[in-house]
């Protein structure tokens, strides 16, 4: 008898290990719609400051990455400096937003991003808008079948993670 029920037991936990691992799954399938709606919410921002407000790059940047509200997404544009080692310390920020997010994301997705912020400053405002708009139109189209491909991800994963469990538990008993 009490074999039985260590075995009842054993079942129930590799059960429930199995749905939520299926569920850590499916939730980690939905990280990439955050960081896209991230990046599309701080280029927007970006957008934003430059059309109504005129100012160094550094300080575009700096105030785009404190009005967003920003879940998933890494940014390291608030300490820039100002001058000739603009260009320099705006390459080392981009290049550690791309390291951290490079297993969420697609490569173009990343240049994209990179494509719309590594010139800022060096060319007009309205060109600069304009490959803001570019990027974020890009990347919200993006961002729209990333949601529709997590949402299959996240219900096969789930499906999967509590059928194998399930599996697992009969097998065990």
């Amino acid at each position: 008898m009490r074999e039985l029920f260590f075995k009842c037991i054993g079942a129930i936990l590799v059960l429930y290990t199995g749905a939520a691992m299926g569920w850590r799954k499916g939730n980690a399938a939905m990280r990439r719609v955050q960081v896209l709606a991230d990046i599309c919410a701080f280029l927007g921002a970006v957008r934003d400051d430059l059309h109504f407000r005129c100012g160094r790059t550094e300080e575009i940047l700096a105030a785009a990455q404190q009005n967003t509200r920003l879940s998933a997404l890494p940014l390291y544009f608030s300490d820039l400096a100002s001058g000739c080692g603009l260009q320099t310390e705006l390459d080392n920020a981009l290049c550690r937003t791309e390291r951290e997010i490079a297993g969420v994301t697609r490569r173009e997705e990343r240049v994209l991003l990179r494509g719309a912020l590594e010139g800022l400053g060096g060319c007009p405002a309205q060109e600069e808008k304009q490959r803001l708009a570019y990027a974020q139109t890009r990347l919200e189209t993006a961002l729209d079948a990333a949601r529709a491909e997590a949402a299959q991800q996240r219900r096969l994963y789930r499906t999967l993670g509590l059928s194998l469990g399930g599996a697992a538990a009969l097998l065990l008993l």
